[in-house]
């Protein structure tokens, strides 16, 4: 029974490569059971700057409607000084938004942020059609201001222009939902939210299925040899993560003397672009540690199913977190769902800590503000090499712990807070 029909906004979906597809792909599989019928409203992959990742194509859902419009060429706009997704896309995601109200007649608009943007074409929705409002945060659009870091005449630019809209869009939704509770620490500094404002912390979650769909069609980065251990990193490395990974090919370094097989670390996808280079000097990082020749470094992003394929031929997985103590890798989940182990470095307040030890198997290192990831280094080798060695093992995984961040998990807390909204502005 569909208690109402929900339009999904997000710019990037399928067979776009970047990681916020997972929110709108993971919430919308299992809405209907739940009573709400999803159409997912996006802008047409040709026009993503990005290389496509058509294998990814194999994890549609036929059942899902998907409404695509067409966006600005970002040949054109790119010269006028903005490329942004949604804002190319932002008209045309508009009148898309106008004509399903007209013919599907919804209940509630979500929208996803980032890109930050998208908030806009919820908030226009909410004054024009008078529709319920959900906006949810993936990634801060505003960094917290001890985050503020001085950047080019650009950056600054729409860092001022998001701080003037962002309040706009805030004020006109009737829910917030966020990966971690951190995230919307920014919102918070700048007294955004309301007393009236629904707040729910949801993860992104996974779906079991896709690494059933992996092992068939996935291609990995890792070739088995009786002599190597294989660690695997899969994802973006940012600034404020280098001090986590230094911490770690320390470690490694420390652990490779001690064992009788040779540590092979994977490094996959750290731009986090399709065609990006080694933005961060990685191979310094890695030949000061002294592990050059031990470390396999692939920059450029890989596609989905190739990482899901490339975590199962790992002996195990490794889990970097930031100096930010917000930030929340929502790879943990696929990771978990690979049936490896895993091994994390996080800031002790992060909200992977409390998820890793929910779910068990991933053996954890914690840091904090007073006594940073480099304070790390001894205890992280001790951990790492009792786990090559066979000696720790860890924690028992809780297969039961999975069923609130599973695709139905997930979408029944939507559905929960759909409910809610449409009651509360009806």
């Amino acid at each position: 029974m569909v208690n109402g029909s929900v339009l999904l906004v997000s710019p990037y979906w399928l067979p776009s490569n970047l990681s916020g597809v997972q929110r709108v792909r993971v919430m919308s599989r299992a809405l209907r059971d739940y009573g709400w019928a999803p159409t997912i409203v996006t802008v047409d992959y040709h026009d993503y700057e990005e290389l496509p990742d058509l294998s990814s194509l194999r994890l549609i859902r036929a059942d899902v409607p998907v409404e695509t419009v067409r966006a600005l060429p970002a040949s054109l706009c790119r010269p006028l000084g903005f490329g942004d997704i949604a804002l190319r896309g932002q008209w045309a995601l508009r009148r898309r938004v106008g004509e399903l109200v007209e013919s599907h007649k919804p209940s509630v608009i979500f929208a996803t942020v980032l890109p930050g943007y998208t908030s806009l074409v919820g908030s226009w929705a909410k004054r024009q059609f008078k529709i319920p409002f959900v906006l949810d945060y993936q990634d801060p659009w505003v960094p917290k201001h001890d985050r503020k870091e001085p950047g080019s005449i650009k950056r600054r630019a729409a860092d001022w222009i998001a701080r003037w809209l962002e309040p706009k869009a805030i004020r006109d939704a009737d829910a917030i939902t966020a990966v971690s509770d951190e995230t919307l620490d920014s919102l918070r500094e700048r007294r955004l939210i309301r007393s009236g404002h629904l707040i729910e912390i949801i993860p992104i979650g996974a779906d079991r299925e896709d690494h059933a769909v992996a092992r068939q069609y996935g291609q990995s980065f890792i070739e088995r040899a009786e002599h190597l251990f294989h660690i695997a990193y899969l994802g973006t490395l940012t600034e404020r993560m280098l001090p986590v990974l230094k911490t770690f090919l320390a470690a490694a370094e420390k652990v490779q003397s001690e064992t009788s097989k040779t540590v092979r670390i994977h490094l996959i996808g750290t731009s986090g672009q399709p065609a990006g280079g080694d933005q961060h000097n990685l191979s310094s990082l890695i030949e000061n540690a002294g592990l050059d020749g031990k470390v396999c470094l692939h920059p450029a992003r890989v596609g989905y199913l190739d990482a899901l394929r490339t975590m199962q031929d790992a002996d195990l997985l490794l889990l970097l977190g930031s100096t930010d103590s917000h930030y929340t890798a929502s790879k943990l989940f696929p990771y978990w769902l690979s049936g490896r182990p895993i091994f994390g470095l996080f800031h002790c307040n992060s909200t992977v800590v409390g998820l890793a030890r929910e779910l068990g198997g991933t053996t954890l290192v914690t840091y904090d503000e007073q006594n940073g990831p480099g304070s790390r280094i001894a205890e992280t080798a001790l951990l790492l090499g009792d786990t090559m060695k066979g000696k720790g093992r860890p924690p028992s995984r809780n297969e039961e712990a999975f069923a609130p961040y599973s695709v139905d998990g997930i979408a029944a807390r939507y559905a929960r807070l759909f409910d809610r909204v449409a009651r509360v502005c009806d």
